[in-house]
């Protein structure tokens, strides 16, 4: 027996999965528990085999391995089954998915500056909002979504760290 301690499995990194990332069931727990919507496993690994939202922290490497989605990734699928949900095409959004991964590290350093508004045939990014931009927007005789970054970014953050006390 060698001198040095082991460590118990409570010693051990206790935040370990919220630092280095959520695995696909717990993703699939945070969907469900955030937005009522019962994402399912094959639906998850659609979305990152097409591109729409690819593991940020550790994509699929082969059997075995886990994925590891970030915050940021989090967001980015909410956004997209609650569009899904709502019976807006996912497919035509793709540019869109891109561009909010690209901007998300920029945009969560003041999340409540920013909103993503969409009609359903386009979808549009401010970092400011004004009457006069909604009135243009409402002028289109669409319904429009509206999901406020700042409100989305709070809730997923704060339910990742409830996942990892859990756990």
């Amino acid at each position: 027996m060698s001198g040095k301690k082991q460590k118990s499995k409570s010693q051990q990194h206790p935040k370990t999965k919220v630092i280095n990332g959520l695995g696909s069931k717990q993703v699939v727990k945070l969907i469900d528990s955030l937005e009522g919507i019962k994402l399912t496993y094959d639906q998850l690994y659609y979305y990152e085999n097409t591109g729409l939202v690819v593991p940020s922290i550790r994509s699929s490497q082969g059997r075995g391995v886990s994925r590891l989605y970030s915050v940021e990734d989090i967001i980015i699928l909410r956004w997209l089954v609650t569009l899904n949900k709502k019976g807006i095409s996912i497919q035509g959004f793709r540019n869109v998915f891109k561009f909010l991964k690209e901007k998300m590290p920029e945009v969560l350093k003041k999340p409540q500056n920013w909103a993503l508004i969409t009609d359903g045939n386009s979808v549009q990014f401010f970092d400011k909002i004004t009457s006069r931009t909604l009135d243009v927007l409402k002028d289109s005789g669409q319904y429009l979504f509206f999901f406020p970054v700042g409100k989305m970014a709070e809730q997923s953050e704060q339910a990742v760290k409830e996942l990892g006390t859990k756990t």
